[in-house]
């Protein structure tokens, strides 16, 4: 049987657990298959059913309703303008344990608009009607007044943070020049349904963009991989291109995985947001698939990178191994982005060997080497492991676009938790040029490392699953702006 969820819900181990923190949260206008035969439950409203779907998670029936059997959407699609959230495999820790995704409770000014709901706040979540999202969607395209207030990302109170308008726009010689979409504050009405689940539970929307307009202004990044469709709706802000071998040929993506990264670090909208949705997107691509990529390929789209001034560059490659007059020429390139102050990510490896295995580019010195965890902060079971780990990044079950411009969950390989780590290392520099604090690479590489979130009991930086641990976004700001008084911990 399949149902509809008429607002934002909970998703419970037990439906007898109200009293704990949910493991995750069904958004409006969702549909799932769930058992016939609702299960008794925790009672609220009178009303003690509770569904439950194959994985053993349950969900309160009071705001859900059966619809009728249709053809299941596909991975890329969206089920009523909604991101079906994908299933995951039930957890095997503590429902306790900080990496569970909160539910997301309302504003505390809409205390007055669910006073009539009678529902315990936290297990359901009053989303705007469908009208209004519209208008906000039309105020975003257009600047036409809104009828009533977006609930969910409207800007805080008090006067914003206003950049710096002294020159950081970059003279640096770009091939293609386009700028980000006209509107100054396009993002300030991003729907939960544009974000993916780790920009939502580290509170980057509402702690780095609204509160402090960090965006990735200012900031370029270059993504090195698979290519993009240079007319992709959730890519305006693609400011430069670069093709190996044949840099004459039409930009495309064949594979996907460029994409996705691209969207991940810097999606504009309107259907996916990224972690910086005003950075500049230089594209590289460097082979029609991930598993096509050479050395020398990564050598040229690296040079490239450098020259067209990227400030952050996420090299999307996973060599087992490179000839040593190769390594020789690109840790040369490396150590004069280094010298240019220039941040270097690339994926620990896409692999599920039991042993340790280091991969290039990112076992060089002077690169970033990031992992991929899953929504509850566990290391996905493709991302390698290795002694040149750093941390983990947010890299499964993502939402992100395909060359198709279809919003679906991110491919499973660590080249999108280094493309999510680019998209934040952009919002760290646009903060360090705003506050004339720009420093050395490696002490914010070092920043990263000390704040991640270690859940081992190993040694810190020793494990070769979580290397220093998961990245952690509110230490950071909190490291960044002492006046944040944010959570530690994701």
């Amino acid at each position: 049987m399949k149902i509809r969820f008429l607002e934002d819900t909970n998703i419970r181990k037990a439906p007898h657990l109200t009293g704990d923190p949910p493991i995750g949260v069904m958004y409006k206008g969702s549909e799932i298959e769930v058992e016939p035969n609702p299960a008794p439950g925790d009672a609220i409203q009178d009303i003690d059913r509770w569904y439950h779907d194959q994985n053993g998670w349950y969900y309160w029936s009071g705001r859900a309703e059966k619809v009728a059997e249709q053809q299941p959407a596909s991975p890329d699609e969206t089920i009523g303008g909604v991101m079906v959230m994908p299933a995951q495999p039930a957890p095997s820790h503590p429902v306790g344990n900080p990496a569970i995704p909160p539910a997301i409770p309302p504003p505390a000014n809409d205390d007055a608009l669910l006073s009539h709901e009678a529902i315990p706040l936290g297990e359901t979540r009053l989303v705007p009607p469908l009208e209004v999202l519209l208008a906000a969607e039309e105020h975003s395209r257009t600047g036409a007044a809104l009828p009533l207030p977006v609930r969910e990302l409207e800007p805080v109170a008090g006067p914003p943070v206003v950049p710096d308008e002294v020159a950081l726009e970059s003279t640096r010689d770009i091939a293609i020049a386009q700028s980000v979409p006209d509107f100054p504050t396009f993002w300030q009405n991003a729907t939960p349904q544009k974000l993916n689940w780790a920009v939502q539970n580290y509170r980057i929307a509402r702690d780095w963009w609204q509160q402090r307009h960090l965006t990735g202004k200012g900031v370029s990044i270059a993504i090195l991989g698979t290519g993009v469709p240079p007319d992709h709706t959730d890519l305006g802000n693609q400011a430069g291109f670069f093709q190996f071998p044949d840099d004459a040929n039409p930009m495309a993506d064949r594979h996907g995985l460029g994409t996705q990264a691209a969207v991940i670090a810097a999606g504009t909208g309107p259907s996916v947001f990224g972690v910086a949705p005003e950075a500049r997107l230089l594209i590289g691509k460097i082979g029609d698939q991930d598993h096509l990529i050479t050395a020398e390929g990564l050598i040229a789209g690296l040079r490239w990178a450098i020259g067209a001034g990227a400030d952050v560059v996420a090299m999307l490659a996973d060599l087992p191994d490179i000839a040593e007059d190769r390594r020789e020429e690109l840790q040369i390139l490396i150590d004069q982005a280094m010298a240019r102050g220039i941040l270097l990510v690339a994926p620990v490896g896409t692999q599920d060997n039991k042993k340790p295995e280091s991969r290039y580019p990112a076992r060089m010195t002077g690169v970033l080497s990031v992992g991929a965890h899953d929504v509850y902060g566990q290391r996905s079971n493709f991302s390698a492991r290795s002694y040149d780990l750093d941390l983990l990044a947010p890299g499964e079950g993502l939402l992100t676009s395909s060359p198709r411009q279809q919003p679906g969950s991110n491919l499973k390989s660590a080249s999108i938790a280094a493309a999510f780590t680019a998209g934040f290392l952009a919002l760290i520099r646009q903060w360090q040029r705003e506050q004339y604090q720009e420093t050395a690479k490696e002490t914010v590489f070092d920043l990263l490392r000390e704040t991640a979130v270690s859940r081992r009991s190993f040694n810190k930086g020793e494990d070769v699953e979580y290397g220093h641990g998961i990245l952690n976004p509110p230490a950071v700001l909190k490291k960044l702006d002492t006046s944040y008084t944010g959570a530690d911990q994701p």
